[in-house]
């Protein structure tokens, strides 16, 4: 039979309806799945309002446009869709300044893997009215530097600046491809203002099938090296497994389930930025000090240690593991070739996807297994039991107590929090104490901020309604954290768009990352002495409940324990008649 698609090139796109170049860039956006265009306006990027509307009118397919009031906002709103939907969506940002002002957003997509493009316009290239979009405004003039990428290089995968709208569309698929290669990301596409109203030959222009620009397939991971760490897992006597990042493909929390109970393994959960295991798992390990979050003693007695997508492993001078410990990772990048210094033994590094590596080495770890170490798995099984249900025990009578006590404590918080989530709750998690996964939390979730900027909970939160509609969704935050969630942008954008969630600010009126910090390193300094944290101390306490209500959200502050599980009835009643809300929890 005849090849139909003879005298036809692989490289040939697709014809579509575009009068100018910003049409031409709506429809590639449109080709690549995009559901909403994050957009904070410029004079460099007015022209896509008119091509949206255009579009809308003309019935034709295109991006949601969604008004942001402030860069950092879209670009967290913008993470919280990708980690949702694990689909890359679209931050528009206008010029340098835009992209300044997105901020400390870029270092959480850098650590936090979220495949995002982020298109910035570019001041005119022509200042005599050589061509349409010449300068016309004497601003532009400021907005001109010699390499705007070079802002924000370093923190994304990609960067590149259209030098003709002939190529847009192979551009565009580039990007994306790029975007959402693991490990995922954010790339950074300039578009001179010239090329966007340019006039296109015929009234067309060419997009690409995403067929023919998919991005890469991630690796299984050597199968010797499996099996090599299969056997090293089996024959341990102490091992351990460490996870971070493995739970954004959430299938694979079922698979690390399988391996870790067919061989005992204690799971430590760390660095909670997704839900990696069940947290009412008998073998997940208890909570407590570690590098800040798990007990010690399960790394400095292990003689084989299985990391899984995790950063930093252990910090050298809290804890470490013995000598003579062998060390596994599964990464995509598994030395970190991101991170300028990374000093961390690993025996055998493997560059896989954890979530297709570990159901391989559950079924490598058979051939390695005898009854003598079936015996050891079982006791090991039984001594992780006693001591979850001695945990739980603990567990209860603290909760027992803290809804007895005068004030607010996290124990209190997570416990009433956990009891509102269900299978069809998102829980978006940026340092708010007490906010942890429960019994009910799903894999994909539950999702905690992936890096040390500010302002992530509230609009990744509205990303993530927007990627699932149906879902509830429950942000929280620090009092300091919120005043950097934009409150006014974010709530303004949830009552605009009709994107209601359920945010609970976990109010100590202090930065207490800082302050704590004075207290460990200066015990018996003047601050603690005189009991004055300034610099830390966010007294005269901020009304948020004002804020909140002046942006059309419903609001409560709550200060007594007896209050809190009716007042989150009653946010929640609030989201689900379509209004944000937000609680202004008091704590100790």
């Amino acid at each position: 039979m005849a090849n139909q698609n003879l005298g036809k090139s692989i490289n040939e796109g697709k014809l579509v309806d575009a009068d100018e170049g910003h049409e031409l860039i709506l429809q590639a956006l449109t080709a690549n799945g995009v559901d909403c265009l994050f957009f904070c306006g410029g004079t460099d990027n007015y022209m896509f309002m008119e091509s949206v509307k255009k579009f809308e009118v003309l019935d034709g397919p295109h991006p949601r446009l969604l008004t942001c009031l402030h860069e950092s906002a879209a670009m967290n709103a913008a993470y919280g869709y990708f980690m949702v939907s694990g689909r890359p969506q679209v931050v528009m940002l206008h010029v340098d300044n835009g992209t300044l002002n997105a901020g400390g957003a870029w270092t959480n997509f850098w650590h936090g893997n979220a495949g995002t493009v982020v298109i910035a316009g570019r001041a005119s290239w022509t200042t005599q009215g050589e061509l349409p979009g010449s300068r016309d405004f004497p601003i532009a003039y400021m907005q001109e530097i010699y390499d705007q990428g070079s802002i924000i290089r370093q923190y994304v995968k990609w960067d590149f600046e259209l030098r003709t709208i002939k190529n847009a569309g192979l551009v565009t698929q580039r990007a994306f491809r790029i975007a959402a290669t693991e490990p995922c990301g954010a790339v950074y596409l300039t578009l001179p203002r010239e090329l966007m109203v340019e006039k296109l030959e015929g009234g067309k222009g060419l997009v690409y099938s995403q067929e023919n620009f998919a991005p890469a397939v991630s690796p299984q991971g050597d199968m010797e090296a499996l099996r090599e760490a299969a056997k090293l897992l089996v024959e341990a006597k102490h091992p351990v497994v460490s996870v971070k990042r493995m739970g954004r493909h959430p299938q694979a929390v079922a698979t690390l389930v399988a391996l870790a109970e067919k061989l005992a393994l204690p799971v430590i959960h760390n660095d909670t930025i997704y839900l990696n295991f069940p947290f009412n798992h008998p073998l997940v390990v208890p909570s407590g000090p570690l590098t800040g979050t798990a007990d010690r003693s399960y790394i400095e007695n292990a003689d084989v240690i299985l990391y899984i997508d995790q950063d930093v492993p252990w910090l050298p001078n809290v804890c470490c593991p013995p000598a003579g410990c062998r060390i596994i990772t599964l990464d995509t990048d598994p030395v970190k070739l991101a991170m300028p210094m990374w000093d961390y033994p690993v025996h055998l590094p493997i560059t896989c996807d954890s979530a297709k590596a570990i159901p391989v080495l559950t079924e490598l770890a058979g051939e390695f297994i005898t009854v003598e170490r079936r015996k050891a798995f079982h006791a090991r099984m039984k001594e992780m039991e006693a001591r979850a249900q001695a945990n739980e025990k603990e567990r209860t009578a603290a909760v027992e107590k803290a809804g007895k006590a005068d004030s607010i404590s996290p124990v209190w918080l997570g416990a009433c929090v956990n009891q509102i989530v269900d299978g069809e709750t998102i829980v978006v998690q940026g340092l708010a104490r007490g906010v942890t996964p429960g019994p009910s939390t799903l894999p994909g979730h539950y999702f905690g901020i992936p890096a040390s900027s500010l302002g992530w909970a509230l609009p990744a939160g509205l990303g993530a309604k927007l990627a699932a509609p149906d879902k509830t969704v429950i942000s929280a935050s620090g009092d300091g954290s919120f005043i950097f969630d934009n409150p006014e942008a974010c709530l303004w954008m949830a009552r605009r768009y009709k994107i209601p969630t359920l945010h609970i600010i976990t109010n100590n009126i202090r930065y207490s990352a800082v302050s704590d910090a004075v207290h460990r390193y200066y015990p018996d300094g003047y601050c603690v002495k005189g009991k004055d944290f300034n610099g830390a101390d966010l007294s005269p306490a901020v009304d948020f409940t004002r804020v909140a209500q002046a942006c059309g959200a419903y609001a409560e502050k709550v200060t007594q324990p007896a209050e809190l599980p009716g007042a989150l009835q009653r946010g929640l009643a609030a989201v689900r008649s379509g209004q944000a809300a937000v609680l202004d929890v008091i704590m100790a």
